[in-house]
């Protein structure tokens, strides 16, 4: 068993402790970074010049460890067998998705150890001040996930493009509901251009159609525990309510629980493809998500991570592609793929 690095925080001090392997992008493409490697002396930028001395050393940041993150490791680990000598990865991870500190440190790390690149799943708009220093400094930096646009020193996204996959999921509850019906939108966070445009499509897609739209009246932060307090609001505003959307997969497996405890027949949608989605399709609990392919994101970025070190063209926005799951597939996404 390989082990993977993880940095954690003791006493407020920074240290990096091993431990046992184990197991959000706008549609926008983003415009390739002009920006070129600084001039001071540090270590990433001594060696992004002189890669073919040795495998590529990059860092591998996700939020926190749920299975979705786990399975972009795993990819991540794969790829590297597959392509034995090309990157020598280190794994990081932070112990919730909000801990802004903790992955600040990460990357900050990440240009004092010398790596050449950095692929991470950034926490939010408040890590680009740590990556556009780390990108000042040299290394490559390539986004996961989710894009954040006001970070321009990136060198490409490996994400869903949540334009199109917030268009399916439009599309198909255009298809199943009627004009009289009510839906509520659970958000997931606010400003971030991946989670808005999964929620925009659905609403660009219901428009004129007689389908009432109301949107919960707080973030669900992608939490499932916040997603059920979000659900019943929106049951106890509107006790008739026919469907429910949310921006991400947890929140919406939490509201299909609240509506079958309060004996309410709702339609329920997510989106992600959590394999715990699936199996809420499977036994009737859920209508349809939309899955997205951590596994690709995760080995598409860490091969264009490699590229660009090396000097290779690497595509600004690699799309990862989107599924719709409904009963008919569901058996095929009980694992993350």
């Amino acid at each position: 068993m390989r082990s993977r690095k993880i940095l954690v925080s003791v006493g407020g001090a920074l240290a990096l402790a091993t431990a046992g392997c184990g197991g959000g992008s706008s549609g926008a493409t983003p415009a390739a970074s002009s920006q070129a490697p600084s001039s001071s002396a540090s270590p990433a930028a001594e060696t992004s010049t002189a890669a073919a001395a040795g495998p590529v050393k990059v860092a591998f940041i996700t939020k926190f460890p749920v299975a979705f993150f786990t399975a972009m490791e795993d990819s991540a680990k794969a790829w590297s067998d597959q392509n034995a000598g090309a990157a020598d990865i280190s794994y990081f991870s932070c112990k919730s998705p909000s801990d802004v500190p903790c992955q600040t440190a990460q990357i900050e790390d990440a240009v004092a150890k010398g790596f050449q690149a950095i692929v991470i799943t950034p926490m939010g708009p408040e890590v680009v001040p740590a990556m556009n220093a780390a990108a000042d400094k040299g290394l490559k930096v390539i986004l996961v996930d989710n894009n954040l646009e006001a970070f321009t020193k990136r060198t490409a996204v490996a994400a869903t493009d949540n334009v199109k996959g917030g268009e399916a999921a439009g599309a198909y509850l255009k298809s199943v509901l009627k004009s009289g019906d009510t839906i509520g939108l659970m958000e997931g966070v606010r400003g971030v251009p991946a989670l808005d445009a999964r929620i925009k499509g659905v609403k660009d897609a219901l428009e004129g159609t007689g389908v009432k739209v109301i949107i919960g009246g707080a973030e669900t932060k992608c939490d499932a525990a916040k997603g059920a307090t979000v659900a019943q609001d929106l049951l106890t505003r509107a006790p008739k309510l026919t469907a429910i959307y949310s921006a991400c997969d947890d929140p919406a497996i939490a509201a299909a629980k609240v509506a079958k405890q309060k004996g309410k027949k709702v339609l329920v949608m997510g989106y992600d493809g959590l394999p715990d989605a699936a199996k809420a399709i499977q036994a009737g609990d859920m209508r349809a998500t939309i899955a997205q392919f951590p596994g690709k994101m995760a080995s598409l970025g860490v091969e264009a991570a490699v590229n660009a070190v090396q000097g290779k063209p690497v595509e600004a926005f690699i799309d990862t592609g989107t599924a719709l799951v409904t009963t008919d597939n569901a058996a095929d996404f009980l694992k993350f793929q």
